[in-house]
């Protein structure tokens, strides 16, 4: 009878263990935040800068104390810039890790799926990198996007073409994505509004290595400006690819190509290059922004900080932000999550791309990028430059030399 009595009590005490370990967080745990990006596969390093920008928020969140006395923890969901693999990443940070809110992103077409689950899974999904329109412009109640879009992300480069350039001929190289095509549509409506005559359009596939047969067909039309969107590796081939080819025209793409790993891939070959974007190093003189690139260059020594960088710092600062405004967590998950949400909507803070508010659809708004040129220093060493708007400049546009003629071969 002892014994039994004995073992019944351990039983409960088991039990009871066991309801303590899976009840609600209690306050001294850290509060979950999910992180989506291509962490793997051809656009690694572009999300390893991301998560390097966020990781640079991380330290300053978690140094001042937490949020409400709580520290904060990030949790990696790896897209490799899929959307099945970014959907089966999404679901197992909502419904396994029991994260509050999704940030992150880079690849649309992957945003675009995994903010339908969040928006189904009722969680707040503050989308960091990543351009498509699709995204916000669904309504969808739970999902922001703390980084332009599309049209916002390439307005500088239509000014520039309406004011500066004025192409008589075009042609389009594009990813065959989201990303890509959107771009196109805009790009295409000015072209046809101002008489730029477009030549033909081409594609490629996310992870291609080969462009030689696209800048032939290029090379043959002979356009006085080619629209490029690609990412970091492939915009670096194509750059390498039309030397090889003896193929010169003027590069336009949005810009978030110009990673460090892509001017070590091109080297003084990307020269001429253009494209818009919000790189913090070309604003210093904001104390805000000089202070960023401090903070990162000392965390992470040799490593330049650039757009992907500061887009991933502000997203998580953004998501720390509202997760305090929301007030003390309840641990009632789906009750944390719609109080995020909701502080979500009424953000206001100036960040290294500026006054970060949303739109009704949940888009941040008034966030204007320049537009860049690489040049190249006294040592052929590629590096970009504001060229438009005029006021902001700190360097003339070029147009393109022959690769025969130029200083840096």
């Amino acid at each position: 009878m002892i014994v039994k009595k004995l073992s019944l009590a351990i039983l409960a005490l088991v039990l009871c263990l066991g309801m303590a370990m899976a009840g609600p967080a209690s306050a001294a745990d850290p509060i979950k935040v999910g992180i989506l990006g291509p962490f793997t596969g051809p656009l690694a390093h572009n999300a390893s800068e991301m998560k390097m920008g966020m990781l640079l928020a991380l330290d300053k969140i978690n140094a001042d104390g937490g949020i409400n006395g709580r520290s904060l923890e990030l949790i990696f969901g790896d897209s490799s810039c899929k959307p099945a693999n970014g959907v089966a990443a999404v679901k197992k940070l909502l419904t396994r890790d029991d994260v509050l809110v999704v940030g992150g992103g880079y690849c649309s077409s992957v945003n675009i799926a995994t903010s339908e689950v969040c928006q189904y899974e009722k969680t707040p999904n503050a989308v960091g990198i990543a351009i498509s329109p699709t995204i916000t412009g669904r309504g969808y109640k739970y999902v922001f996007r703390t980084c332009n879009e599309s049209s916002q992300a390439i307005a500088g480069s239509i000014e520039w073409l309406k004011k500066v350039k004025r192409p008589k001929t075009v042609a389009f190289f594009m990813e065959n994505s989201d990303y890509g095509r959107d771009a196109q549509k805009i790009w295409e409506k000015v072209c046809k509004d101002e008489g730029f005559k477009i030549l033909g359009s081409y594609y490629f596939e996310i992870g291609d290595t080969d462009f030689t047969t696209q800048i032939s067909n290029l090379k043959k039309l002979n356009p006085e400006l080619v629209f490029n969107i690609a990412s970091t590796t492939e915009a670096a081939l194509i750059q390498k690819q039309s030397k090889e080819l003896n193929y010169v025209t003027q590069w336009m793409g949005a810009g978030g190509h110009f990673t460090q790993a892509y001017f070590k891939m091109t080297g003084s070959v990307s020269e001429y290059a253009m494209g818009c974007s919000m790189e913090p190093t070309k604003s210093m003189k904001d104390p805000l922004i000089a202070a960023f690139v401090k903070a990162y260059e000392k965390k992470f020594p040799g490593a330049r900080p650039g757009i992907f960088s500061s887009q991933g710092y502000d997203n998580l600062m953004v998501i720390a932000d509202a997760i305090k405004r929301a007030g003390k967590l309840s641990g009632d998950l789906q009750k944390d999550r719609n109080a995020i949400r909701d502080a979500l909507v009424t953000t206001d803070m100036v960040l290294t791309q500026g006054n970060i508010k949303f739109s009704k659809n949940g888009q941040v708004h008034d966030l204007m990028a320049p537009v860049l040129q690489v040049k190249l220093n006294d040592k052929c060493q590629p590096d970009t430059e504001v060229v438009f708007p005029l006021d902001k400049a700190a360097a003339k546009y070029e147009v393109p030399k022959p690769w025969s003629e130029r200083r840096c071969k």
